[in-house]
Parts: structure tokens; C-alpha cells; sequence
């Protein structure tokens, strides 16, 4: 594995981007991307050789290819210690490891621990004997005793099972029932699943819905909330956020602190704390050291185009984090829509739309890429992918099955490697298993791969700008424009051997020429821009329509 100059540990240096296994690269003509799929295009991720075509990420995050039913895309498992045919095999996983860390990229997995499958062993030996020693490994009540909501089935989350003649709790669809995290012996075999994954060589874990895992003792109601999305108009006091739910983070950080070695040998715990409330997610960080290494924050993802909001989002982030806590940011995930389609006009010629949408890509991308934190790629991003439009019997996702036009699938079609009919996914003779973009798109790897001035190119430009410049990954930030006039920028400062190293990130986010405020930046060299040439020396009065502009000082 590549090594480092940093002395921070290696997530906090690192580019992460997030796979969905099913989505980014068929190997075998199925139509379902998979494991070997992935391994065939880890160098276009990083060849290990600074190939200056390869994106250059530092780390995976993989969303879940256990053996699974399949209920919720593999998010409902029935075995956490062997891969779902569908994606391969155990010996694939083996590889798919040891073939990243040979091109210097970590890898950090999707594992839910909230529920598993009604499928997994677990349960249906807890459904069929009560008194076992599995009977209260799940949440059971002779009668629905609350209001919580299954997200997925948008009824009640509690369920009638004839086996046991009673009810158990599944909050996100009937086939996911819940496991009880206050039973010791359940605890002790997600501990176990967490040992065998590290032990097999993972650097860490994305822990799905972290915030839900522990249910008040009593299973009181949830009082009544304006908000429906994404709280389904309740207050979540009862059946999230639980107090006791930081003491789970401790102890799963006491186990991957075992695996940890040195800050290049981090083992590193990822939560998603599913709120819109920053604060909320700040709080799984612990002290700052004792419990996640991270917990990601939203509010980008749910941001108007406005850069006075993503100002307020960023400050908001950095103000909540206790001390010695590390932020981090991403635009899109496999929950969301993409956020090149939440940037792209409402309205105007579809030739104007696309316009404006890849040129505030751009200043996303940048954006992401140089402020204060770790950033997470969501696959397809860096070359453009929109949203898919879907019909309705296209939909595999079971909440979109429900209600169409909330399905998570149109953030989930193949990734788009050429322009032929199936975008180069799979072989054009094998449905994809959801549609892609129509034949012919540029937003694709190959239209691309070799053009410097594409969005791919940015891409690139700026994650190596990122390795090659410490104070992009480590500095300190200092805010130079609120985003009150729609530019927003910073500085980031950081000591090196020759005294200091500073570097000034200038955004537009308006599509017209805006003045900076005056005597906010000193001339410096541009170390990367939209508009002006890499090398020249500038002090910039004014930014034009959707520039980025990166300067060394």
C-alpha cells in the first residue's frame, strides 16, 4: 500500500468515493454490476502509478453485497459473513481488498446493523421460538404499542407475525425487522460480523442508520411533527437518537481501535446519523476521539443553489463538531437525487439548462474538494450523471414502488462508461437492471477520459491539486466571502518549511460577473481555474459567470 508524507491519519487526507455495487460495472452479462466488475476498473479509481487518466481517489466505500433477499437492494441481510451470488463470491471480496490496497485505495464497507433480513437465521429463529435463546434478539409486542412509521411502507412499523402471534418492529419495510441492541448477546454478534470484515482486511466501515439503532425502553409514541420529509411528520425522541446509542459507538471504536495500528493503519467508523439536524449528527463524534471517526453531515445534500446556504451549512458544521473532531461533506449518495439534476435549472431551453448545470458542477466539485473536511464522491459524479427518468414498473426500489416519485432508483442507474446502448455497463445483448441515460450522452468515461478541459478533467485536476497541496487537506479555513453576493471563498492556511503556505479558494455561484469585496485578496499564482490559465499570476477584482478560481500565495 502507498505511503504517506502526512502525519494525519489517512482518512482525514483521503478522497473517498462511494460505490453501488449494482450500478457501477457488470463482469458477467447479468445486467447487476458486481465485485469483479468493480476490480476491472480499479485502475480508471487509481492505478497506484499517479497515471494522470486514473480519477486518483484514495478510498472505496462499497454500499452492501451480502447474501441478501434482495427486499431493499441488499440493504436487508441474511448473511454478514459471505457475499450474495449475485455479486460473486467471498474469494471476489478476498480480491476486490487486496487489489485496492496494492493501488494504494482503502476500503470501507456498508454494514447495517439496525435490522436484518426476516430471512437471516436470527429472526425466524426468534419468530419460531420465543423462549429460545434467540427470542429476544428482535423487538416483539402482543399488540402495536406506538405510532412509528415504516419508512419504506409508509404505514405503521410494527408488524403481525403467526408464527409467534405477536408484533415486531421493522422501520423500514416488513422484510427488515429490527434487532434488539439493549440484548448483550446481540451485541456481542454484530461485534463478531465487525471482527470478521477487519480481520478479512477492511480499513473501515459506513454504519447504515447508526441513530436508530437503540428504541426507548417503554416504546413510547412519538410526539406529533410538521416536517414530513424526512422526519414523516413525528418527532423522533422514541425510536432515534437514544442516549445509549453513543455507548454502541464507543464500543465499536474500542474494537476497530484494536485493528489500528498507526494513523496510516486507522481503522476508520463512518455513521450515518439519518437527520437533517447537524447538530444531532456532530454528537456521534463523541468528544471528538472516543467514538465515531466520522458521522456525516447532510446539509449539503438538501441545500438550495445559494452560496450564503452553503456558507451557513459550512460554518453551521464546523460550529456543532466538539473539539478535535474532523467534518466531512459530500453532494449526492445513493439515497438522494443527484445533485448535478437538483443544480440544473427549472426552467429555460434544455441547451441552457445543461449549460448552467455542468458549469455549477464545476464549482460543486471545487467547492467539495477544498473546503476543511473530507470529501465523498458518489460514483458517476465526476463525469456529469443526472437522474434517471424512470417508469413505474421500471421502479426496484420499495419505497418508489409505493410512491413513484419519491424513488431512491433514479440516483442508482448504471454507471455510464460509453455512449453505446447500455453506456458500456453491460453487454448490449443483457438489460441493464435499470435503464440508462439515451445512447449518445458525453456524459460518459470515454467521451471524457482523455479531454483535460471535462468535467471528469476538473475532477482530476482538483483531487490532485488536494495530494499535492497539504494546506488543501490539513490547513486551517478562514472564510473570506459569506456567499452574500453569491461568491463564497476561503482561505486555507497551514504552516510548511519555508514559513507558511496559503491558499485561496474563490467561487462564483451566480451566472454573472460579480465584484469580490475589496482588499479580501492579494495577488497570488493560479494553482487551478475555470477561466484563467494554471500559472499566471492574478488579483482578481471581479469573478466572471460561475468561475472557480484557485490561487497560491
Amino acid at each position: 500500500m502507498n505511503t504517506r508524507e502526512s502525519t494525519a491519519p489517512w482518512w482525514q487526507d483521503a478522497v473517498f468515493y462511494q460505490i453501488y455495487p449494482r450500478s457501477f460495472r457488470d463482469s458477467n452479462g447479468d445486467g447487476v454490476g458486481d465485485l469483479r466488475g468493480i476490480i476491472e476498473q480499479l485502475d480508471y479509481l487509481n492505478d497506484g502509478k499517479n497515471n494522470t487518466r486514473s480519477l486518483g481517489i484514495d478510498a472505496l466505500w462499497i454500499s452492501p453485497f451480502f447474501r441478501s433477499p434482495m427486499r431493499d437492494c441488499g440493504y436487508d441481510i441474511s448473511d454478514y459473513k459471505d457475499v450474495d451470488p449475485l455479486f460473486g463470491t467471498i474469494d471476489d471480496a478476498r480480491e476486490l481488498i487486496s487489489a485496492c490496497h496494492a493501488r494504494g485505495i482503502r476500503v470501507i464497507i456498508d454494514l447495517v446493523l439496525n435490522h436484518t433480513s426476516d430471512q437471516h437465521p436470527w429472526f425466524q429463529a426468534s419468530a419460531s421460538d420465543p423462549d429460545g435463546d434467540k427470542g429476544d434478539w428482535y423487538l416483539w409486542a402482543p399488540r402495536r404499542p406506538n405510532n412509528w412509521i415504516a419508512m419504506l411502507e409508509l404505514k405503521s412499523a410494527w408488524w403481525w407475525d403467526e408464527r409467534r402471534q405477536a408484533y415486531y418492529l421493522a422501520t423500514f419495510s416488513r422484510e427488515q425487522p429490527e434487532v434488539n441492541w439493549r440484548n448483550p448477546a446481540v451485541r456481542e454478534a454484530m461485534y463478531d460480523v465487525v471482527r470478521f470484515w477487519l480481520e478479512m482486511g477492511v480499513d473501515g466501515f459506513r454504519l447504515d442508520v447508526i441513530n436508530w439503532f437503540i428504541k426507548d425502553d417503554r416504546l413510547r409514541s412519538n410526539p406529533w411533527h410538521f416536517k414530513a420529509v424526512p422526519d414523516m411528520f413525528q418527532k423522533h425522541i422514541y425510536d432515534r437518537n437514544r442516549p445509549e446509542t453513543l455507548d454502541i459507538c464507543r464500543e465499536l471504536r474500542e474494537i476497530s481501535d484494536k485493528y489500528s495500528n498507526t494513523p496510516d493503519d486507522d481503522k476508520v467508523l463512518v455513521g450515518e446519523v439519518f437527520t437533517d439536524d447537524a447538530d444531532i449528527a456532530a454528537s456521534y463524534h463523541g468528544n471528538g476521539n472516543d467514538a465515531l471517526h466520522m458521522a456525516f453531515n447532510f446539509e449539503f445534500l438538501w441545500q438550495k443553489w445559494d452560496a450564503r446556504a452553503f456558507h451557513d451549512a459550512i460554518q453551521h458544521w464546523y460550529a456543532a463538531l466538539p473539539e478535535g473532531a474532523w467534518p466531512n461533506f459530500t453532494l449526492s449518495n445513493h439515497d438522494q437525487p443527484r445533485h448535478y439534476s437538483r443544480y440544473m435549472p427549472a426552467f429555460g431551453t434544455r441547451d441552457y439548462r445543461q449549460r448552467i448545470a455542468l458549469a455549477r458542477a464545476r464549482v460543486a466539485a471545487a467547492m467539495l474538494l477544498t473546503v476543511r473536511g473530507t470529501p465523498f464522491l458518489y460514483y458517476g459524479e465526476e463525469i456529469g450523471m443526472q437522474n434517471v427518468p424512470l417508469k413505474r414498473h421500471e421502479i426496484q426500489d420499495p419505497l418508489g414502488q409505493r410512491l413513484s416519485f419519491l424513488t431512491r432508483d433514479k440516483g442508482r442507474a448504471p454507471m455510464q462508461w460509453d455512449a453505446g446502448a447500455t453506456a458500456g455497463f453491460c453487454p448490449e445483448d443483457a438489460p441493464p437492471w435499470l435503464p440508462v441515460r439515451p445512447a449518445g450522452t458525453q456524459a460518459n468515461v470515454e467521451a471524457q477520459l482523455d479531454d483535460p478541459d471535462s468535467l471528469l478533467g476538473w475532477y482530476r485536476t482538483l483531487i490532485r491539486l488536494r495530494r499535492q497541496e497539504p494546506a488543501l487537506r490539513q490547513g486551517q479555513l478562514q472564510m473570506l466571502c459569506d456567499g452574500s453576493k453569491q461568491v463564497l471563498g476561503w482561505r486555507r492556511h497551514m504552516p510548511d518549511e519555508t514559513g507558511t503556505r496559503d491558499i485561496v479558494v474563490l467561487l462564483n455561484f451566480a451566472n454573472r460577473t460579480t465584484p469580490l469585496p475589496d482588499g479580501q485578496v492579494d495577488t497570488g499564482t493560479v494553482l487551478a481555474g475555470t477561466h484563467r490559465d494554471t500559472g499566471e499570476a492574478a488579483h482578481p477584482a471581479e469573478l466572471l459567470p460561475h468561475e472557480v478560481l484557485i490561487l497560491g500565495q
